[in-house]
């Protein structure tokens, strides 16, 4: 899936025309805001640096198309985006950390069928443990999505939440936002992502975090054919059709990775207005 060439799609975004496509997953009923507020007094690490962990999902070209050269991008997406020198390719950047190809299948912060375990451990074509990916890179925010090769190893849904919870305890320790991103459907197994999600969210609501509801964007605008729609006919990865955008709701009930890409920005914007640069 890296290097996958970008097909653009042509039109108007709801935003321009004054509709801007609304979030339709599950929110969050904690209060993470002030939660994340008071997580990152104190920290020191590289301010922007947003990085995204996780599997081929993450490291597949076109799940930061629309982070980087997004179509009609709104002004407070593009606030952000600036903030975390999304466009940027070099290591200053944690976006081009995620997709930058390495010759083993994997990028910096992302390798192709690495588990929750693995990632804490690191090993997988070469990609650095958690601590050494932390240390090195020293995020602000982290966006975490792991867990479709949990399923296929056959990891039980309470390892994967120990896993997850490690994972962001070592986050946290070091100031870093958690995000979560839930587990998209899987055709194999539907309902162990939903268990997989479920306790995800338990982790939410513990650590008071803020989550992206993948899993839920999809079904609510998919219900029943998201395989080879916005998940590619293997049942696992996100359609690439148009990443890039421009976000209509058209587009967005078609492309996975436009949709992942969208949905994760939106995130970072509230992040951004609420935590970062509260008023």
């Amino acid at each position: 899936m890296p290097g996958m060439a970008i097909v653009m799609a042509v039109g108007f975004t709801m935003a321009s025309l004054g509709r801007e496509p609304a979030t339709k997953g599950k929110t969050e009923s904690h209060d993470w805001p002030t939660a994340m507020r008071e997580l990152v007094r104190g920290f020191s690490g590289h301010p922007g640096m947003v990085v995204r962990l996780g599997d081929s999902i993450t490291y597949a070209n076109p799940g930061s198309a629309y982070l980087r050269h997004g179509k009609d991008r709104t002004p407070g997406q593009l606030a952000a985006c600036r903030w975390m020198d999304a466009d940027i390719m070099g290591k200053e950047s944690g976006i081009w950390l995620s997709y930058a190809d390495q010759p083993t299948g994997r990028s910096h912060t992302a390798a192709s069928g690495v588990t929750s375990g693995g990632f804490i451990k690191g090993g997988k074509g070469g990609l650095a443990s958690l601590d050494k990916i932390l240390e090195s890179h020293r995020p602000q925010v982290a966006c975490v999505l792991l867990g479709t090769n949990d399923i296929t190893a056959g990891v039980s849904a309470g390892q994967y939440e120990r896993n997850m919870d490690a994972i962001v305890t070592r986050l946290m320790a070091g100031r870093t936002i958690p995000v979560l991103v839930t587990v998209p459907p899987m055709a194999r197994a539907p309902e162990l992502a939903v268990a997989f999600n479920e306790r995800l969210w338990a982790i939410a609501g513990r650590h008071k975090l803020p989550v992206i509801d993948y899993h839920g964007e999809i079904i609510a605008r998919r219900p029943t054919d998201w395989k080879g729609t916005l998940i590619s006919q293997d049942g696992v990865h996100p359609s690439a059709l148009h990443p890039a955008g421009p976000a209509t709701e058209e587009n967005l009930g078609a492309c996975g990775y436009l949709l992942l890409g969208w949905a994760t920005l939106n995130k970072l914007v509230e992040i951004k207005q609420k935590v970062i640069d509260p008023r």
